[in-house]
């Protein structure tokens, strides 16, 4: 495996990357608001899933097509950013519909939110790249364990710093709902802010040229 000398920087970058906010901690925090924590821990732990498939695309080169293929770069993205906007759309509309003399309908089932986290990471080209540029930086090619097998080790590493972010982020979200919760309007008001959140993740994600 590689020296502690190229470890260490990992570990730092790593942990520098998981203390940024991104659109998935976004996108956890609006889904324990609007459906509780069970869907904040299934969100998380449809972006986890993802991130290991992309981490093996990586290790296997698979990843590497995206480089050398823009077009599939640009639908992928594409792809992921129409889903997450319609997902916006969707929660707005709910909220529309939402009659104030009655009690607030009961919001789509919580592992929902784990297959639209997963398709919606999965989609992510960026997040291929991401692992592809990133954790052969610190694999050593004259190292006793094979490359590919490095490059899974950091990146089941890197997964398990993004899960702890994760958690802490589930974990405040939650305390925000709690807070929200003995208000029907205040409800609504965070679904409407959670859909509106999806809906500029989206477009963000479609517009950037990069």
């Amino acid at each position: 495996m590689p020296s502690l000398e190229t470890l260490l920087p990992f570990v730092i970058a790593t942990t520098v990357f998981a203390c940024i906010p991104g659109p998935g901690m976004f996108y956890m925090s609006v889904q324990t608001i609007v459906r509780g924590r069970r869907a904040g821990y299934l969100s998380a732990a449809g972006f986890q899933l993802a991130a290991y498939l992309h981490i093996f695309a990586a290790a296997f080169g698979i990843t590497a097509l995206l480089q050398t293929a823009p077009a599939v770069f640009t639908l992928l993205k594409l792809l992921g950013a129409a889903y997450l906007a319609w997902m916006g759309l969707r929660m707005l509309w709910d909220s529309r519909r939402q009659d104030t003399a009655v009690a607030i309908p009961p919001q789509p089932s919580a592992r929902k939110a784990f297959k639209d986290s997963l398709l919606v990471e999965i989609l992510n080209p960026k997040t291929a790249l991401f692992f592809l540029a990133f954790l052969p930086q610190f694999a050593a090619p004259d190292a006793g364990a094979p490359l590919w097998l490095q490059i899974v080790v950091l990146g089941a590493a890197a997964n398990l710093a993004f899960s702890a972010t994760d958690v802490i982020c589930i974990l405040f979200s939650e305390t925000l709902a709690a807070w929200a919760a003995n208000s029907r309007r205040m409800a609504r008001i965070g679904q409407q802010l959670g859909g509106g959140i999806f809906v500029a993740m989206g477009l963000h994600m479609a517009l950037r040229n990069d």
